[in-house]
């Protein structure tokens, strides 16, 4: 598969998310965002940040954390390892970044479309990547963007990436299932007019890593509770305040696309979504894939 897309770009990239969750406050309300998804994705998860089977009590592992955001992931898979591991999370957003760093790790500005340091390649026993694709495309496609972690992995060690399976869930309000249509759309859009654009564009995630060379992969998939749906008061009020909060900075990506792009049940996604979930509750398809060196 091509890695590079030699078609014309369209208008509009995830930049454009990042440029208005910059100008808005410069990222004081993407922290918060972001803190909320990882503590509602986790919690569906059961807790568990880690599916791959890396042993853990091994200690001196070196693992990285592409597009770690604030470094959350690392942080709870610290609070859970038995031993003493080199972290390393690499983002494009340095005001994400916890400051100071945790002991033990560092934080390093690398855009997942650019080839990471050659002398990172081989050094890695584990790989995590999670919420980011969107960020490549059009410029990388899905097939570069594994193929570039992949490159960093020890023989024997894992890469684990974590997307949203964008596909319609029966149990949902309708404000729901336009919000997975919407984020379906925008990351097809992304690749108009070539091979990825396409429905569910991130569930070739195990094909993808396959044909990036790794074996013993698998897929689980999770489903990921919001507002009502929720049973713990605490994740129930994190999970309804993470769904809503990027509708707007999605929706200004898909407002720089072609105009046929748009649809008019979007217009009131916002509000309409908040009191679904809020009254209703509602869910979405996670998938984890892994594989090994």
């Amino acid at each position: 598969m091509s890695t590079t897309m030699t078609s014309a770009a369209p208008a509009a990239t995830m930049t454009v998310f990042m440029d208005k969750t910059k100008a808005d406050d410069d990222n004081v309300s993407e922290q918060v965002r972001l803190e909320d998804q990882h503590e509602t994705v986790l919690y569906a998860m059961g807790g568990k940040a880690l599916y791959a089977p890396v042993d853990l009590t091994k200690p001196g592992l070196r693992i990285l954390d592409s597009a770690c955001a604030n470094g959350r992931w690392i942080k709870d898979l610290m609070a859970v390892s038995p031993a003493k591991h080199e972290y390393v999370g690499t983002d494009v957003v340095e005001s994400l970044y916890p400051n100071p760093p945790p002991e033990g790790t560092q934080f390093l500005d690398q855009s997942i479309k650019e080839p990471f340091p050659e002398a990172w390649k081989g050094t890695f026993d584990l790989v995590h990547q999670r919420l980011v694709m969107a960020a490549a495309g059009p410029e990388r496609t899905p097939s570069y963007v594994v193929e570039n972690l992949a490159g960093l992995l020890k023989e024997g060690g894992w890469l684990q990436m974590v997307e949203v399976a964008t596909t319609p869930l029966p149990q949902n309000p309708d404000s729901q299932n336009q919000y997975i249509d919407m984020l379906d759309t925008l990351y097809a859009n992304l690749y108009a007019g070539t091979e990825y654009e396409k429905s569910n564009l991130w569930s070739t995630l195990p094909q993808e890593m396959e044909a990036a060379g790794l074996k013993n992969v698998q897929k689980q998939e999770v489903i990921v509770s919001y507002g009502a749906a929720v049973s713990d008061p605490y994740i129930q009020e994190r999970s309804l305040r993470t769904a809503v909060a990027g509708v707007p900075n999605f929706l200004s990506v898909l407002r720089k696309m072609p105009r046929d792009v748009w649809k008019s049940e979007w217009d009131d996604l916002e509000a309409r979504l908040y009191k679904d979930l809020k009254e209703k509750g509602g869910y979405t398809k996670y998938i984890v894939a892994w594989g090994q060196k």
